[in-house]
């Protein structure tokens, strides 16, 4: 079986009220732009790659009234968005990874993108090409969920049909797209919710909820 993960909410751990918080202290209101599982207006055209980091942070500059803002500031706030992948999460990847093929499909960014392949990923002298065989990511495919293209072009990419993948998320609307393509899909719940569906050796336990 081929699992790909979402990332954001399942792998890592978000912090909507501190990302608020860290762009307030800029004079930006970022709540209209941050979505529960897709984030909306600029903050999605970012995560669809159709402008690049300096251009987002310059019409941020302009939306907020702020010439005096660095990039560095915008791109510290929107970094706080993203906290930390727990151990237990990480060893669970590196088990499931010996037993099956292991990929991940994320609306993410190209600014907290660079926090997983620095930051977050970084753990016992490993990176996240160790954890996953290949990264689908909405800013480089320039398509976000649930689009079903993006879940055509993943399976297309992970080269086998899509009813071979077995996808989770912790979006119910992003598993129904998958299903509809053709892929079984289990919702993910968040803090670590997922981690049950698998025994100590990374193998799926039976049964699993409905896919």
């Amino acid at each position: 079986m081929n699992l790909l993960f979402d990332f954001g909410g399942v792998i890592v751990d978000l912090d909507r009220e501190r990302c608020i918080a860290a762009f307030e202290k800029l004079g930006f209101d970022v709540r209209p732009y941050l979505g529960t599982y897709a984030q909306a207006g600029l903050f999605s055209e970012l995560e669809r790659g159709q402008v690049s980091v300096p251009v987002f942070c310059e019409r941020l500059r302009s939306l907020c009234g702020a010439p005096q803002l660095s990039d560095r500031d915008i791109v510290q706030a929107w970094e706080a968005y993203l906290t930390t992948i727990p151990e237990e999460r990480l060893e669970m990847l590196l088990k499931l990874k010996k037993t099956h093929r292991l990929f991940l499909l994320s609306n993410t960014n190209a600014v907290h993108w660079a926090q997983a392949e620095n930051t977050l990923f970084r753990y016992r002298g490993l990176g996240v090409e160790d954890f996953f065989e290949k990264c689908f990511l909405s800013f480089e495919m320039g398509v976000e969920k649930p689009a079903p293209e993006i879940f055509l072009r993943t399976a297309e990419g992970i080269g086998c049909p899509p009813g071979e993948i077995l996808f989770l998320d912790d979006s119910e609307t992003n598993c129904l797209a998958a299903r509809a393509v053709g892929m079984q899909a289990l919702v993910a719940p968040a803090r670590s919710g997922w981690l049950p569906y698998f025994d100590e050796a990374g193998r799926l336990v039976e049964p699993l909820p409905a896919l």
